[in-house]
């Protein structure tokens, strides 16, 4: 891809590239758009009084997420699986259990236990634990971390970074299966093998959860997540072209290189785009039960896949539309709120949450009504703006992350 805007995971980590590396614009917009609709859906999901209308979405969030990690994938910074794996612990598994333990010994439930019928409820593989008192809440949120793989209830979203953690060293796995594979059967194509595997690890997933069968480290998530994963690894060249204008790459100064060739792909993209969505409302089909998280698909895979795909491919058209889209101030800065979105992730994780969690907790009755409810989207968007140069600049190292400057972290330029 052709932009030269740095690219990192839509964890906010570098996917085999390093934090200097060529970033691509639009990929950095669609994974804070991305990250932008989880927390809308956190906000409604906390508020009765709150409609976004995110239900419609559930379908797209996450699995679009994970798939545009795959689009990234790269080992080109390391030479074995030992490097890849030191560097993704470093990057993403760490960060994960401190921000986990940072978040539960703010919940507000460990000081005060008779807030504790206001705390969303656990599982832990197909486990409702009974909970008496503050030590069996902690117990439980400890397990939920290292077991279940779900993070604490303080930091519930940060199951994003375990899962891509997993899913990464997956792929790395399925990566170094089919070279072996294509040195015994030379005529098979990589891809072919990759799709394969995938269509495997989907088929796991389902049956998994058709039976209702919960694994340690929440591996039957692993196995459905890892074949959008590496459906965006196999889209990475189609992508690619139709990233650029037209279907080509030809300078601006070539004169049969028309206007008109030039804003060909572009309709074209937007085409797809527009088309995608149509689709995407035409099979979608809301369900407050499911949940990515829990391995809970719904009632049809065919439905699910569907629904994902046209989810995905009208996000994608759609932000390569945008990032042809004339440089002007309205566009330029919700591009680069976006981009910040997408370089924070994991403290807009893992803060939002919290935010919303000790609203909900303490101040719910107060806030849960018709109109002042939306009051809760300000105030996490205030905390967040706040907490963002906190972490980066004083508690960086909990984020796996080099220290930046005040400026830097709230940065809305390119």
């Amino acid at each position: 891809m052709t932009n030269a805007k740095t690219a990192k995971s839509p964890a906010g980590q570098s996917n085999g590239m390093s934090d200097k590396a060529t970033r691509i614009g639009w990929i950095d917009e669609f994974k804070g758009f991305v990250l932008l609709l989880v927390c809308f859906y956190h906000i409604e999901q906390g508020f009765s009084n709150v409609s976004m209308g995110m239900l419609h979405l559930s379908a797209l969030r996450i699995s679009a997420f994970f798939f545009i990690s795959g689009t990234l994938f790269s080992t080109r910074r390391f030479s074995d699986f030992k490097s890849y794996f030191i560097h993704k612990t470093r990057v993403l598994l760490i960060p994960y259990i401190l921000l986990s333990l940072l978040f539960l010994a703010l919940d507000p439930v460990l000081y005060n236990f008779e807030w504790f019928p206001r705390a969303p409820r656990m599982t832990i593989m197909n486990i409702k634990p009974e909970i008496a008192g503050v030590w069996d809440y902690l117990y439980w949120n400890l397990a939920k971390i290292f077991i279940a793989g779900k993070s604490s209830i303080g930091s519930g979203p940060l199951w994003f970074i375990f899962t891509l953690y997993s899913v990464s060293l997956m792929f790395y796995g399925v990566m170094v299966i089919t070279k072996r594979i294509e040195l015994w059967i030379p005529s098979l194509r990589s891809r072919m093998t990759v799709a394969g595997i995938a269509i495997a690890s989907l088929i796991a997933g389902w049956l998994l959860y058709k039976n209702h069968i919960r694994l340690p480290l929440g591996i039957e998530r692993d196995l459905t997540v890892l074949f959008f994963f590496t459906c965006g690894w196999i889209c990475r060249e189609p992508i690619k072209n139709l990233s650029k204008d037209s279907f080509g790459h030809r300078p601006r100064s070539d004169t049969q290189y028309t206007a008109l060739q030039r804003c060909s792909g572009i309709l074209l993209t937007a085409g797809i785009a527009l088309i995608s969505f149509v689709l995407y409302a035409f099979v979608e089909n809301p369900d407050p039960n499911f949940s990515i998280m829990n391995n809970v698909l719904g009632k049809s895979l065919g439905i699910f896949l569907a629904s994902s795909f046209f989810g995905i491919a009208g996000l994608i058209a759609t932000f390569i539309v945008a990032d042809k889209l004339p440089n002007i101030a309205p566009i330029r800065i919700a591009k680069g709120i976006l981009r910040n979105i997408s370089r924070n992730a994991l403290v807009i994780l893992a803060v939002h949450w919290w935010i919303l969690l000790v609203l909900r907790i303490v101040f719910k009755s107060e806030l849960d009504k018709p109109g002042t409810a939306y009051l809760s989207a300000i105030i996490v968007t205030v905390a967040v703006t706040i907490a963002i140069p906190i972490f980066r600049c004083k508690l960086y190292k909990l984020l796996g992350k080099e220290k930046v400057s005040v400026r830097e972290s709230l940065s809305i330029s390119k």
